[in-house]
């Protein structure tokens, strides 16, 4: 072998390479061969193991193997993935946190060949990888047909987590270093990174600590719909019907996330064949979720705030027989202008505990114990507030106006006095003398590549006197008042996880009836608890002015257009012989309480908005606390139907065998697992008063259960050495969400002055869970073709099918009938939730190519390499949009394209990789109007350059999404029409680092 490919003598990088195409199963990891052949680092070395692999696994397998120690080949875990044909991935913030396999995110993770807990997600089936450091991973399996020799399987495939151990590692010490600082292309901060790994070991014992510290600030402009999306022909007037949300938002987003990660493995040979491994896995991260900007709205008051004025008729019917209407262009009576800020905080741990006891002393039988403990916890909050530019003046029926007692209204000038006085000296003020006293005339123009807004500039009647306009408005920033502060969604997950498996595996000295050649058995429980408790922050109020009292209303929106006359609570006086209740909030300037920034910068994704005065979000990255300092008091109500306790229990026993015939090479088997589900839900009661939270009325236990066997085969054929034939079949089964099962029923209101200002009407409600869902079941099918022809080159084609034989979706449990919050039933609406789906389906094909120009030449055209690949698969879930066209999975696109290009001599390597994906699923029915949002396709580029100074010492530079990609959303008019639904600008981010090893 030509030394130009950068081959060392190095067992630490063997090392690597054997630590993540080991087996997971007991008897197979004491197969690992000997550490002593010479392995190539680098880029072309991590294509070398991963085509290795592939190639010596007996089920469909695909991997990412880090370049070197501490190292995958990009940002994060699930960035990472991508790059494999048949993975799709999901951003947040710019950075993979999420992946399906074949279109679907049914997917069983792993760490080390077992269950794990994370934080990121403790009751989904698709764990969130957001809080998992990159550099802890030696490397990532992707199983893509079932193996019976994973703990779980998932429904069309399995996520591995590869985590280094010390006896993998040189004898003495081994350590390595790295340091990084990256930055943002907007956000323009610094971001440190800091991650190390230390192992000893001699010939019987090894120790191994590996650890991560980093900060990371994702720049992130958002533009489009904000809150519900409603059918206008829902409220009747005979017209077109057309699409009209509540609102629209142009916001400057910035997620700081700070994580650890720490990883403690210890491994020791106990004499006559026992040896014993324990690890312990620790993640931590904090999170802020700091957005800031524009919202314009209709106060929750009206559907008739836009007029379109440049549409397409898409020929199809409304409830009210006219055409729904494709909209390029709005007239917007803006009847709220606001800036708002919000910051969400999530803060979580995880821990998981490993211990195993294995058995091999060279005879047929190999076997070992293994239990897992892991337990984790996730608290979100949210903080909120919103800069009202309006004055509450003109156009404003009186009983809409703030009302404030004698001592709040004494603190005002009489100027503001609006309206009549009431027999205690409650006065209507105005909030905010120097806003705007008219509506806003807008107009939206989404024709474009980009949303462009105008009439800003138009003279406009308030507080700061003739001539002003909006602009001149958005600029001042004694024009804002405080319109509202809240804390709402906020939730505290606590989780837990307890695993017991016996393995064993028995090689016959001869094959049995000429073909078996070994059996592997094992036994496995697991137990999973997850308690999640969904709250709003209450605050306590008497007489409107703020100061705690026992007797007091309690509020969730502490808002000055939230008034105290309903009938739980009541706080006011008569005014001309009707009662009128205080408002929460007393007038509020927006830098009474809080620290205040201007944004004139929305980014790419929007023009011809000024700039606005807002609320530094960083003043809530403790939201409780300031809600304490500033209304005395703020304390938990939770929200009965996302409340809940789920309890999943597992037995399984699994039975294999391995077998030879000829070329042909396989493993035949099956797996019964046993499942049994507890569950605690609330029973929802009332809607609180002063929001729309529902009092908790007892509580609901149920349980549930059922059995599957899954039966599974791989096999391979061999016609001549660089050709594998593949062939798998299997029946999987996968838990859903813990929430599809636990979830209580959660009543959704809004505004409705027409029966009083304040109050709340039911609009639809949602019944979050079903204990007596079936799991998500299906039936697969492979067939894979392999050509090898060279130690990092090989092509391959695969086709694969498969039979979603139980799902769930979303759709109409029943009609039901709820009382308003003046507790006045006036309809019958909708529930919706978890219903069985009748069948679905995802096929496709995968075609791939790992090529290593120095398998075939030697010179500078050697030291070159692609690894690409293409995805085809479509699907259907037997869903159909308004025309009865079937509609794909959720989050499912049909055409994925990669392509990798690297270079590597003895001291520079260079890699560069384009990811593209087409449209996406994002909304099977938007606003209950029937029709669907999409992602339109993404084209994203990833760079990395690096340089050994040394044996020791290395240099390198990332680049992540450096072409600034935007992600565009539409509304799909049933394939006749498309209309522009939001935009998500992710910033490139660069990296600089440094490694040492020693």
């Amino acid at each position: 072998m030509s030394n130009q490919f950068g081959f060392r003598k190095k067992s630490m990088a063997a090392a690597i390479a054997a630590m993540t195409m080991s087996s997971v199963t007991i008897a197979q990891s004491q197969e690992t061969p000997a550490l002593e052949e010479v392995t190539v680092l680098g880029v072309r070395g991590a294509q070398e193991s991963a085509v290795n692999l592939k190639r010596d696994s007996l089920s469909m397998v695909d991997g990412i193997v880090a370049e070197d120690i501490g190292k995958l080949p990009d940002v994060t875990v699930v960035d990472s993935l991508q790059r494999i044909s048949g993975v799709q991935i999901k951003r947040d913030a710019g950075e993979g946190a999420t992946a399906n396999i074949r279109g679907l995110p049914q997917v069983m993770t792993l760490l080390n060949g077992e269950q794990y807990l994370t934080a990121g997600n403790l009751g989904g089936a698709q764990p969130t990888l957001t809080d998992i450091p990159s550099q802890l991973m030696g490397g990532v399996n992707v199983y893509k047909s079932a193996d019976l020799s994973n703990a779980l399987n998932g429904i069309t495939g399995t996520l591995d987590l590869r985590t280094l151990r010390p006896m993998g590692l040189d004898e003495g010490f081994t350590s390595t270093v790295a340091a990084e600082m990256a930055q943002g292309d907007y956000t323009g901060e610094t971001d440190p990174s800091v991650n190390g790994l230390v192992s000893w070991r001699n010939e019987t014992m090894g120790v191994l600590f590996s650890a991560s510290k980093s900060e990371a600030n994702l720049g992130n402009n958002y533009s489009g719909i904000s809150g519900g999306v409603f059918g206008n022909n829902d409220w009747g007037g005979g017209g077109k019907n057309f699409n009209a949300p509540h609102g629209y938002d142009s916001f400057n987003r910035v997620v700081e996330r700070n994580r650890t990660g720490m990883n403690l493995a210890f491994e020791a040979d106990l004499g006559n064949g026992f040896n014993v491994v324990a690890e312990g896995f620790y993640t931590e991260l904090e999170e802020h979720n700091r957005a800031v900007g524009l919202n314009i709205s209709n106060r929750w008051q009206t559907l008739d705030w836009l007029t379109p004025t440049d549409y397409t008729d898409t020929g199809i019917a409304g409830n009210n027989g006219e055409s729904w209407l494709s909209v390029d262009e709005y007239d917007v009576h803006a009847q709220w202008v606001n800036s708002f800020t919000v910051n969400r905080t999530n803060t979580s741990d995880s821990k998981n505990i490993n211990l195993e006891l294995n058995y091999d002393n060279g005879g047929n039988f190999r076997g070992g114990l293994r239990a897992i403990h892991g337990d984790a916890n996730r608290l979100s909050m949210n903080g909120q507030a919103q800069g009202d530019l309006s004055n509450w003046r003109d156009d404003t029926p009186k009983q809409l106006l703030p009302f404030y007692p004698a001592d709040i209204a004494a603190l005002y000038d009489e100027d503001r006095y609006v309206g009549d006085v009431g027999e205690n000296g409650g006065r209507f003020i105005d909030p905010n003398p120097l806003g705007y006293g008219e509506t806003p005339e807008l107009h939206y123009d989404i024709s474009g590549s980009h949303p462009r807004w105008s009439g800003f500039d138009n003279p406009i009647s308030g507080g700061l006197g003739a001539g002003a306009t909006m602009r001149d408005y958005m600029a001042n920033l004694d024009s804002y008042a405080v319109a509202a502060f809240s804390s709402e969604g906020n939730n505290e997950s606590d989780a837990t996880l307890d695993v017991f498996s016996a393995k064993g595996s028995y090689d016959f000295d001869q094959a049995v009836g000429g073909f078996i050649t070994k059996v592997d058995f094992g036994l496995r429980r697991s137990d999973r608890q997850v308690e999640i408790e969904q709250f709003h922050l209450f605050s306590r109020f008497y007489a409107g002015n703020g100061a705690t009292d026992p007797a007091g209303c309690e509020a969730q929106w502490k808002a000055i257009d939230v008034v105290m006359d309903q009938d739980q609570c009541q706080a006011g006086e008569l005014v001309n012989g009707e009662f009128q209740g205080y408002t929460v909030n007393r007038p509020t300037k927006l830098y009474d309480y809080n620290n205040v920034i201007f944004v004139d910068d929305y980014g790419s994704v929007t023009s011809g908005l000024p700039g606005v005065w807002a609320i530094d979000p960083k003043d809530f990255d403790d939201v409780e606390a300031f809600q304490k300092r500033v209304f005395g008091d703020a304390y938990r109500v939770i929200v009965p139907g996302e409340s809940y306790d789920v309890g999943l229990v597992e037995n399984s026993f699994t039975l294999s065998a391995d077998f030879e015939y000829g070329i042909v090479t396989g493993n035949l088997g099956l797996r019964v697992i046993d499942t049994e589900i507890s569950v605690r839900q609330n029973v929802t009661g009332d809607i609180k008063n002063y929001g729309d939270t529902n009092i908790d009325a007892g509580d609901v236990f149920s349980k549930n259960s059922y059995t599957d066997v899954l039966p599974a085969l791989n096999l391979t054929a061999a016609p001549y050495d660089e050709l594998l034939l593949r062939f798998a079949a299997s029946q999987n089964m996968m838990p859903l969400d813990l929430g599809w099962y636990g979830g209580g029923l959660d009543i959704n209101t809004s505004d409705c002055p027409e029966y009083g200002y304040g109050t709340r009407c039911v609009t639809s409600a949602n019944a979050g869970g079903n204990p007596e869902l079936d799991p998500w079941r299906s039936t697969n099918f492979d067939v894979a073709v392999e050509y090898y022809f060279g130690g990092a080159s090989m092509a391959n084609l695969a086709l694969f099918h498969v039979d979603i034989d139980s799902f769930v979706v979303g759709g109409t449990v029943e009609m039901r009938e709820f009382a308003d919050s003046d507790g006045v039933v006036r309809r019958s609406v909708p529930v919706t939730g978890p219903v069985e789906g009748e069948g679905g389906k995802v096929q496709g094909v995968e075609l791939g190519a790992k090529l290593a120009f120095g398998d075939f030449t030697d010179g500078l055209l050697g030291n070159f390499g692609i690894d690409t690949n293409y995805t085809y698969s479509p699907s259907s879930s037997n869903d159909v949009d308004k025309k009865g066209n079937e509609l794909p999975f959720y989050d499912t696109s049909e055409h994925q394209f990669n392509f990798v290009a690297w270079y590597q001599d003895e001291k520079l390597q260079a890699r560069i990789a384009y990811n593209y994906r087409s449209d996406r699923l994002q909304d099977g029915n938007v606003g209950g109007t029937g029709f669907q949002v999409y992602q339109e396709a993404t084209n994203y580029v990833d760079a990395q350059v690096s340089y050994d100074v040394t044996e020791e010492v290395t240099v390198f530079l990332n680049g992540s999404n450096i072409t600034g990609e935007i992600e565009n959303y539409y509304i799909d008019y049933a394939g006749e029409a498309e209309q522009y639904h939001s935009q998500n600008e992710f910033e490139p981010r660069y990296t600089l680092g440094v490694r040492a090893r020693f």
